[in-house]
């Protein structure tokens, strides 16, 4: 792992362009994303990004470049290949929950889904060793959020409750297929109530129940990626 050096805020701004996660946020929440919490960081084949049972280490990950393998210890098949595009550690990122699995650079050639659209970020004037690393990353630091206007950090977590729902969509998905087995979340109709109020309750109440649903879909989360380990 090697941090790049001698970045500058307009060259994550320029990335930020670019990239689905950052689209509904204005150039000045761009901004607000782009300081000294975000970095740019290269790895190599077979190099840890998360490791499983980690709780000191909780930074929010953006892949750009390359890909990487989901695994969970007891797994005999990765749980997910990531490409460029795909963001992951949110839940640790935003609770305080350890790693819940191993995210592991695999070797160019091994992602069987289809990379989205992603132009090459580094004909944007990024410096030109990025171009060797076998996958390159934004990190975000954990103190990123504290850093942030209520409104920008509720829109951050809108982006990430989307995403945990599509993902527990795909895991339900493939337990199913799997196991035979239908697993239900269970839900929380004061919290569903309280979504569905949205700009009505106060900024802090707001961002106190997208925590609470976060917590829940990581829950379910790991629900099914144990269902996937013991199958």
């Amino acid at each position: 792992m090697r941090e790049i050096s001698g970045l500058t805020a307009d060259h994550l701004l320029l990335i930020f362009n670019h990239v689905d996660f950052f689209d509904p946020f204005t150039e000045t929440e761009r901004r607000a994303l782009a300081g000294d919490h975000t970095h740019l960081v290269a790895y190599e084949v077979g190099e840890y990004l998360i490791q499983e049972g980690s709780s000191e280490e909780r930074s929010f990950f953006l892949l750009l470049s390359g890909g990487a393998s989901v695994v969970k210890q007891g797994a005999s098949i990765p749980l997910a290949a990531l490409v460029p595009g795909d963001f992951f550690g949110e839940v640790s990122f935003l609770t305080s929950r350890s790693r819940t699995s191993n995210v592991i650079v695999h070797p160019p050639g091994a992602t069987i889904r289809e990379t989205p659209t992603i132009p090459n970020l580094f004909h944007l004037g990024l410096p030109e060793r990025v171009q060797q690393a076998t996958a390159t990353v934004l990190r975000f630091d954990p103190e990123l959020m504290p850093s942030l206007d209520p409104m920008l950090r509720i829109r951050i977590k809108d982006q990430i409750i989307q995403h945990l729902t599509r993902r527990v969509d795909l895991m339900h998905a493939q337990v199913v297929r799997v196991t035979g087995q239908d697993p239900m979340i269970s839900g929380d109709e004061a919290l569903e109530d309280q979504l569905r109020e949205g700009c009505h309750t106060p900024l802090e109440e707001r961002e106190h129940t997208k925590d609470r649903l976060i917590e829940q879909l990581a829950a379910f989360l790991d629900e099914l990626n144990q269902s996937l380990v013991s199958c």
